[in-house]
């Protein structure tokens, strides 16, 4: 490859590392660190652990499993430079009991666009004088991502005469990862995502873990980079002095594998009456300020706007984010486990002898009142109101 290939690919690579929020290292693809959504954004990424909305799947996709209704998602940020992303994404529950049986599945898919503004090239002739001078595309990233969640189970803890329980989420996502340069380079990857969640609501207190951008190589030309695998961890506590209003605090924690790069992130959100809220917080070991800022606005539970301030290695970020909520599930059906075995067996060898002279002798004429009859679907689906 000449000299001028050369210049033009280490053009192109400087000016995609205007998308992130701080200059790459030695890993390809730098827009999968860059914080989604404005609500997560404005609490300075520290997201982990708290991860209960449509833009869980990319902070833990274990969260997903929170969501209580579908939600809709669409974010926008946009630079002092011309780089731009777009942030399009979904997630809600589904009828079905869940591999473990123990309910909360749920699902989600994201889109992501983000481009690198414009560079200038300059191709000289063999004598050193201009030949030609043209101004082309800087380059652009395109993720694909899909994911599921579903509860593992519950864990009861008594304390104080007090029972608390303790509900264990898993999930996963796959995305597929495509980045062109220059307009005349492209490469694309497949990576994995895995998450873990466990959150008590009668304390407030949840615990996330994830592994995310688990994959191969992106190569361009003659030479390949890994995707930028990271390990994160968070903590979060919800407050609630008063109905209506809610303080959360939340921190997060992570380890970026091949860059051998560590960050960490504090943020707060304060909400009243379900309606206005405001965010802040504070990212650790970066190349840049590490001040974010938040506002969020609700309307009727099911519209929503959030906007989300933080400086970058190309200037101050501006993100807009607008949401939708609809189909709302009652959580009652959401949890609902799979029925024991004794339940669904039709044999009867197993019941008490006198099981059988009690339905018959007792209730002979309530029969036609009980339950309709179960249809085909698999044993374990939930009933569902939407």
């Amino acid at each position: 490859m000449n000299r001028s290939l050369l210049c033009l690919v280490g053009l192109a690579l400087a000016a995609s590392s205007a998308r992130g929020l701080e200059a790459p290292g030695t890993t390809a693809a730098s827009i999968l660190q860059v914080p989604m959504g404005s609500r997560a954004l404005g609490m300075g990424g520290a997201f982990t652990a708290v991860a209960d909305d449509h833009t869980a799947l990319h902070y833990n996709p274990a969260g997903l499993s929170q969501l209580k209704s579908h939600e809709v998602g669409a974010s926008f940020l946009s630079g002092q430079t011309d780089t731009s992303s777009q942030h399009f994404a979904y997630g809600g529950p589904i009828p079905f009991g869940g591999l473990a049986g123990e309910g909360f599945s749920s699902v989600g898919g994201s889109v992501l666009y983000s481009r690198g503004g414009e560079i200038e090239l300059n191709e000289l002739a063999p004598d050193g004088s201009l030949r030609r001078s043209d101004t082309i595309s800087a380059g652009y990233d395109v993720v694909v991502a899909g994911g599921y969640s579903e509860r593992l189970g519950m864990t009861p803890i008594e304390s104080g005469g007090k029972t608390y329980n303790i509900n264990h989420f898993v999930g996963g996502a796959g995305k597929l990862i495509h980045s062109s340069l220059a307009e005349r380079y492209s490469a694309t990857a497949v990576a994995g995502d895995l998450g873990y969640l466990a959150t008590c609501p009668d304390l407030g207190v949840s615990l996330g873990f994830a592994a995310a951008n688990l994959g191969g190589k992106m190569r361009f030309v003659e030479s390949s980079d890994p995707l930028p695998a990271t390990i994160r961890m968070g903590t979060a506590y919800l407050y609630r002095p008063l109905p209506t209003h809610d303080l959360l605090f939340s921190a997060d924690g992570d380890y970026l594998f091949y860059d051998r790069l560590w960050h960490a992130a504090v943020g707060m959100e304060y909400f009243w009456n379900r309606m206005f809220g405001f965010r802040l917080g504070w990212q650790l070991n970066r190349q840049v300020l590490g001040l974010t800022a938040g506002l969020g606005m609700q309307w009727k539970q099911r519209f929503s706007f959030d906007y989300a301030w933080a400086a970058g290695s190309a200037g101050n970020n501006h993100r807009f984010t607008f949401g939708y909520r609809f189909g709302g599930i009652v959580q009652s059906s959401r949890s609902r486990t799979r029925r024991p075995f004794i339940e669904v067996s039709t044999g009867q060898d197993d019941m008490p002898a006198n099981a059988e002279v009690i339905e018959v002798e007792e209730k002979p004429r309530k029969k036609t009142k009980q339950a309709p009859p179960r249809d085909d679907r698999p044993s374990g689906v939930p009933g569902w109101l939407y």
